[in-house]
């Protein structure tokens, strides 16, 4: 092999080199542009997501102020349920001493009025038997 073989030879090594390095840049430059193309259509959909997502969020700040509205009106009605249950206990216990209050002045009232009229019996039982007695020793004595 002489010298121009091997120029001949290397000339076509650098050609074939050249030619796949070409080849590998088309190839790299159109995957970039597939991968770029890829990454757009990706922002697009984010972008349209995100603009979708905009009117949800917003309606999502109405829901939250309703629900805290809807929260701070049940709070309100719990409190006031809270006050009338406290007003009514309070009253059932009044009505209830109350009650006990009359059963013990009544009860009282009826146990001495049940003394004194057995106490009322009791002596026109035994003015009776005296009279009586006395009627019957009387009697006896005339005899």
């Amino acid at each position: 092999m002489n010298e121009s073989n091997l120029n001949i030879i290397i000339g076509i090594a650098e050609i074939v080199f050249f030619v796949t390095l070409t080849v590998l840049a088309v190839y790299i430059i159109i995957s970039m542009k597939k991968f770029l193309s890829s990454i757009s259509k990706i922002e697009n959909e984010v972008i349209e997501i995100s603009n979708q997502l905009v009117p949800v969020i917003s309606d999502m700040k109405f829901v939250t102020d309703d629900l805290k509205e809807i929260t701070e009106r049940a709070k309100f009605q719990f409190n006031k349920i809270e006050d009338v249950s406290e007003n009514v206990i309070t009253k059932g216990q009044a009505v209830v001493n109350t009650l006990d209050t009359i059963h013990f002045y009544s009860k009282n009232l009826l146990d001495n009025s049940l003394n004194f009229i057995s106490a009322i019996s009791n002596g026109y039982r035994t003015f009776m038997n005296k009279i009586s007695v006395n009627s019957f020793t009387a009697n006896k004595n005339v005899i």
